[in-house]
């Protein structure tokens, strides 16, 4: 694993998302991101927004460092690196949005993030210098792992002023509201990690030092996501909630006729089960490519001791249904069995899972391979 959080998912989930901020020193490894990593993400990817940005007090226009010219007939995009190194001296925030694509660190990451909040995550990069915060005090409405990964920067957080922000909710029209006095005001050094949760006030300003951060975003499942889909999938089959409405008060009685069929959907335990298995069923992953095991190999080169990962942003796998990254597994299978173990304990090792299951190492391997092979399982960064 290359996060150390400090406490297990489990205790993380009950007692502090969403609930309180969490701190921990020392979370990554310090040196396993440098610049060097964002000069190759640079020089390798298509310089335009929102994959790349500028904000220094605004977003400064592409005009002004990205040139567009002709390759070999097709119209492409080059970064005025003059131009681009005098804004960010002058003090401007490189952003570089769904590192995950660009990254396969910063999708370890992610991942790992995904594993423990058993949600979707996107990860965004900040790299900055002058001692000024890019964006001010302000609220996100997604948690967010805040991880130091070059430098240092200086983060203050603040309480909550509206709660549970959904997107949209931004504080943009609520800065009057934000309190004076943080709750916590502290540097992030390279390997910390920092979680803030939605709603919760916050700004994060360099120190006079080049800064880079990457904030793990959680994008999750909501009630009124939920609420939403009953309405649109089951509502229009009763006629209580196919009538019109009126202007009259004698029509108050047909909503609460209507209400009652609209709770009895929301509260049918069919259709809960139906809705998460529709989100999971529609899920996909994008996991590293392994041409060696997967193309040359098939899994002989694998050894006992290889870690796996599901292909899926959630873990919960059912005893009616199995579908990881698209594909279908058959229930009571050995590799449902497979799936099942590691949906608990993700990470586990082909010598674990063999153990656990009690299946010899051999057929584990060509298990493993199969599962592998169609995208269901992944090898855990190191």
């Amino acid at each position: 694993m290359l996060i150390d959080l400090g406490v297990s998912s489990e205790y993380f989930l009950n007692n502090i998302q969403e609930k309180n901020f969490h701190l921990r020193r020392g979370a990554v490894k310090a040196e396993a991101f440098t610049l060097a990593d964002i000069d190759n993400i640079l020089g390798t990817i298509e310089p335009e927004a929102p994959s790349v940005n500028l904000h220094n007090g605004a977003f400064i226009p592409e005009s002004e460092y990205v040139f567009t010219y002709n390759e070999v007939g097709k119209p492409r995009k080059t970064i005025i690196k003059p131009k681009f190194y005098k804004l960010m001296q002058d003090g401007a925030t490189l952003i570089l949005n769904r590192m995950q694509k660009s990254s396969l660190y910063i999708d370890s990451l992610c991942k790992e993030i995904s594993g423990v909040v058993n949600q979707e995550t996107l990860g965004n990069g900040y790299l900055a210098f002058n001692p000024q915060a890019a964006f001010g005090n302000h609220w996100d409405c997604h948690d967010v792992f805040a991880i130091q990964l070059v430098g240092r920067k200086r983060w203050k957080i603040y309480p909550p002023t509206f709660e549970l922000p959904m997107p949209g909710q931004t504080s943009k029209e609520f800065k009057s509201e934000c309190s004076e006095i943080p709750i916590l005001d502290t540097v992030l050094e390279a390997g910390d990690l920092l979680y803030v949760p939605r709603g919760w006030w916050h700004s994060a300003v360099a120190i006079g030092e080049p800064t880079f951060h990457v904030a793990i975003g959680v994008h999750t499942t909501h009630i009124s996501t939920y609420v939403e889909w009953v309405c649109n999938k089951f509502l229009e089959k009763h006629i209580e909630c196919r009538k019109r409405i009126g202007f009259s008060d004698a029509d108050f009685h047909d909503l609460e006729l209507a209400f009652d069929k609209v709770r009895q959907e929301i509260m049918s335990e069919e259709n809960f089960s139906t809705f998460k298995q529709t989100i999971i069923s529609s899920n996909r992953t994008s996991t590293r490519f392994d041409v060696g095991a997967n193309v040359f190999g098939r899994g002989d080169g694998l050894c006992t001791s290889t870690r796996l990962n599901l292909s899926s942003n959630y873990a919960a796998v059912s005893d009616e249904s199995c579908v990881v990254n698209g594909v279908k597994v058959p229930i009571n299978s050995l590799e449902w069995k497979v799936i099942k173990l590691l949906s608990s304990q993700n990470g586990l090792s082909i010598d674990e899972l063999s153990a656990q299951l009690r299946i010899p190492s051999d057929p584990m391997k060509k298990i493993v391979s199969s599962l592998m092979f169609h995208d269901v399982l992944y090898r855990a960064s190191a």
